[in-house]
């Protein structure tokens, strides 16, 4: 739940996303974020924090703001991998989610970003299973960078008010299985095995 101090600035944001003044979106879902967490509303911070991810995916200081948050509430949730991989990868291009899209065709499908093009590769084996992987330009993207991205693509207009929030099992990278919902949020599925994604050809 946002109380509502965080709620009127994460609303703000999505307003001025929408209107494409990302400077100002950006800004109020920092602020929204930082104002979860003073009240250790700490899911509610992360989500804001990854409202402003889906204006640029390299925005390092919003992974470094996540990474503040306490632990327990991170853990296992690919943050450091995130970070890491901003280091590693300086020649990959910023890019949004916001207006990602899944393009699908007879040899396969992919979730497309403005700018970049084509971003992860993707098949669905069962209907609720999206199996997914980075596309090659981006390989040692971090599962949390992924789900953003799936996310979006997979509901671009989410419902804020739901008592049933519609989720997907997803496989990423042939490693990690999760299950993630309309709002982003994601958790290990235990007990699950991943499966071998079948190679996808491109558009």
């Amino acid at each position: 739940m946002l109380n509502i101090d965080v709620r009127v600035l994460f609303t703000d944001g999505e307003r001025a996303a929408r209107c494409g003044e990302y400077e100002t979106a950006r800004a109020c879902f920092l602020e929204a974020g930082q104002c979860a967490a003073d009240v250790q509303l700490w899911r509610a911070a992360i989500r804001c924090y990854r409202h402003a991810l889906e204006l640029d995916l390299l925005d390092r200081e919003v992974v470094e703001r996540i990474l503040r948050i306490p632990a327990r509430m991170i853990s296992g949730r690919g943050w450091d991998e995130y970070r890491n991989a901003l280091d590693q990868n300086a020649a990959w291009l910023h890019f949004g989610c916001r207006s990602a899209r899944v393009i699908s065709g007879d040899l396969g499908a992919v979730v497309e970003c403005p700018a970049v093009g084509p971003v992860l590769e993707l098949i669905m084996t069962e209907p609720d299973l999206v199996e997914t992987r980075p596309e090659a330009r981006f390989q040692g993207m971090p599962i949390a960078m992924g789900t953003i991205v799936l996310r979006r693509a997979m509901w671009a207009r989410p419902r804020e008010r739901a008592n049933d929030l519609m989720s997907v099992r997803v496989t990423f990278a042939g490693q990690q299985r999760v299950r993630l919902d309309e709002h982003g949020d994601w958790d290990p599925l235990v007990g699950e095995a991943p499966t071998r994604m079948r190679q996808a050809r491109r558009l």
